[in-house]
């Protein structure tokens, strides 16, 4: 009987598989005969498969890292190796995933009449418009949480776009001055 220990060249390891699977999809973000918004979804899902690879796969291997541990992988790789070839790859691919959103995805979305413009950059009218928008359609759905000392401080959980927001538009600097919103 022949062991895996010992044709670790037939195993791929499982967290680099899953970066080349990823490639695939960022491939799909760069491909320029998918549709615009084709192309924007799969750079999204590049990032937000990336944020949850790092929170769960390579939070694992980082624990083995920390626990010592040097027995290798199927594919012959112990977990500080992986964890430098995992360095590797992830930020190769997340520069060719923000060179593919600045150098093709923004401007393509622009020419199209959507674009990301800076608040000084913003008329007054469409200051007016955008605080109205904000007043009457995301203000309703946001969750407030006041942050003091009389209470814990709440969990944050993960990938849920919490803000601190101060209580009035003067400029605080204290904890206990700010809210968190939930926008997710």
């Amino acid at each position: 009987m022949i062991s895996h220990a010992s044709l670790p060249e037939h195993f791929i390891n499982r967290e680099l598989s899953w970066l080349a699977f990823n490639e695939r999809v960022l491939e799909e973000a760069a491909d320029p005969t998918n549709a615009l918004l084709e192309r924007v979804k799969f750079a999204a899902i590049v990032a937000s498969n990336l944020d949850e690879f790092f929170m769960v796969r390579v939070a694992s291997v980082r624990h083995e890292v920390t626990d010592g541990e040097v027995t290798p992988d199927p594919a012959g790789l112990s977990p500080s190796q992986q964890l430098a070839a995992i360095s590797q790859r992830t930020h190769t691919q997340v520069q060719a995933l923000y060179d593919i959103v600045r150098a093709e995805l923004t401007p393509a979305l622009a020419a199209a009449g959507v674009s990301f413009v800076p608040w000084s950059e913003l008329t007054p009218a469409q200051r007016i418009q955008l605080g109205t928008f904000f007043r009457e359609d995301v203000l309703p759905v946001l969750t407030p949480l006041a942050v003091d000392s009389s209470r814990p401080f709440p969990l944050l959980s993960s990938l849920l776009g919490d803000r601190p927001l101060p209580f009035n538009d003067k400029a605080q600097t204290r904890l206990s001055d700010f809210y968190r919103s939930r926008c997710g």
